[in-house]
């Protein structure tokens, strides 16, 4: 991803920087926008909608200053005790799925105090918007992974529910609508020439419109958006730099093993040459073996 700086003439505008998405998403009133990407996504995936979410991840310029890793972005439950998470991950390799998985455990885990049943046990939705592609085989933009048996394909409980959106792969109007205009939004390189016509595909995206306008007006939040930016540019140059040396690591260790491989397949020549020169003249084959290190039964064979 190119850098760019926010202040040039406001045009760029990284609508995934995770402390703009928590903004977004959990300031004071947010629940209403919230509550919409959520369904935005459970109608494209043909599953049940919310009425109602409750925030448990409350927006605070202070505690949210200076954040650099982030577990879960937003985290809320709706009226009937679901719970929702939704990541935002910029980067990631072949094992993100664990770590989803493994972030889906943790808040499922927290769900029941000693002494309570399973019984009391609620859904946990994770929702993760990545910026990369997880899985190159397919074009699927939304995948919804849920515990199915094999063979029949029943469904063995619906507490476990993965969403994963790849944003690399997004094309418009290939998605239910509510959701095309959201990603829309997240994949904006300007967002206030693209603002227009995706308020007028969806109006509640004129709420989203006045938070952003709301973010980019505060100097304190855009303060803390730009290091953000920062820490994200220069992650990218490390992990950059990190493939480049992984590379020319692995090159110098392939010609270091083929020239050994070359040594010895050298020497194994050598061996087999004075062996058959040695038998020609009927040398002993104790005697051969000593001095070539062959065995008696590859002496034998030649």
């Amino acid at each position: 991803m190119k850098y760019n700086k926010v202040n040039d003439n406001k045009k760029y505008f990284n609508t995934l920087n995770d402390y703009f998405v928590r903004y977004l998403f959990t300031d004071k009133g947010s629940e209403v926008i919230l509550l919409d990407f959520i369904n935005s996504i459970m109608i494209n995936a043909k599953m049940k909608t919310f009425r109602s979410v409750e925030i448990l991840t409350p927006f605070n310029l202070k505690k949210n200053k200076n954040l650099k890793e982030t577990i879960v972005d937003v985290k809320c439950i709706t009226q009937n005790g679901t719970v929702v998470i939704i990541e935002i991950q910029l980067q990631g390799n072949s094992r993100f799925p664990e770590r989803i998985l493994y972030y889906w455990a943790v808040n499922y885990s927290k769900l029941l105090k000693d002494g309570e049943r399973y019984d009391e046990l609620t859904p946990v939705i994770s929702i993760n918007l990545l910026n990369f592609n997880l899985d190159k085989k397919t074009k699927n933009i939304h995948s919804c992974y849920m515990l199915y048996e094999i063979n029949n394909k029943k469904l063995l409980t619906d507490h476990l529910q993965i969403h994963i959106i790849e944003l690399k792969k997004f094309k418009n109007n290939l998605l239910s609508k509510d959701l095309n205009c959201w990603l829309n939004f997240f994949t904006s390189k300007n967002v206030e020439a693209s603002m227009s016509e995706i308020v007028r595909e969806k109006p509640l995206m004129e709420e989203v419109h006045k938070k952003y306008n709301n973010f980019i007006k505060s100097k304190l939040m855009m303060m803390e958006y730009e290091k953000k930016e920062a820490y994200l540019y220069g992650n990218q140059i490390m992990l950059a730099e990190e493939r480049r040396l992984g590379k020319e690591e692995g090159i110098k260790e392939g010609i270091e093993k083929g020239i050994e491989r070359g040594k010895e397949e050298g020497i194994k020549e050598t061996q087999i040459s004075m062996a058959r020169n040695m038998k020609k003249d009927e040398v002993d084959f104790n005697i051969i073996s000593k001095y070539t290190g062959l065995s008696i039964e590859e002496i034998e064979n030649l």
